[in-house]
């Protein structure tokens, strides 16, 4: 999802170029939008599982997806060969969130208390190349952060659900999850 020219994103440019590239091919395709995964959102929250602050530039709405039903859509799509023409709607959850959200979902999951906190991008920018991580890597990793202030994850479009048959998994099942497994979490009585 996400997909344009203008974007703030160096892969959803991409994603435009190749959907351009294959309209000119006049072969009929089908690009499948999916909306940004879920299993990133729980990436970013690796520090805060030791530490309680999801630290993270600025955001905006996302509307996190998992593989998951991504993979069953995509499945359906494949099925009913002829049903999408170029790209399909954004595959998506049905709700957008930002980070202040997912934090308040992580302390609802997990009876710990999480707090949103806004880095600023230069210094987020440099404590992931101090981490190794290559500059050009970490100015389109702040791509991520600039389109979702733009609103271009925000879309929560019906189309994922009505392919599934069901409501997409929600961020709440997501964190569920992921900070049950996570290593050091010690499991519930309840």
């Amino acid at each position: 999802m996400g997909a344009g020219a203008a974007s703030h994103f160096q892969a959803c440019r991409d994603h435009a170029a190749t959907e351009e590239i294959l309209r000119g091919c006049g072969v009929p395709f089908t690009a499948l939008r999916n909306g940004f995964y879920a299993a990133s959102a729980t990436r970013f929250l690796d520090h805060a599982l030791e530490t309680g602050e999801i630290l993270l530039p600025a955001d905006g709405p996302v509307a996190w997806t998992t593989h998951a039903d991504l993979a069953e859509a995509t499945a359906a799509v494949l099925a009913d060969e002829g049903r999408f023409e170029g790209p399909t709607p954004p595959l998506t959850a049905s709700r957008a969130l930002t980070f202040d959200d997912i934090a308040a979902l992580a302390s609802e999951v997990t009876g710990r208390r999480f707090t949103r906190s806004t880095a600023p991008e230069a210094a987020f920018r440099d404590q992931l190349v101090a981490q190794g991580v290559p500059a050009h890597y970490a100015d389109q990793f702040l791509g991520i952060f600039a389109a979702a202030r733009a609103g271009e994850f925000a879309t929560a479009d019906p189309a994922l659900a009505e392919l599934l048959g069901r409501e997409p998994v929600g961020m709440r099942e997501v964190l569920g999850e992921a900070l049950r497994e996570a290593p050091g979490e010690q499991p519930s009585d309840g």
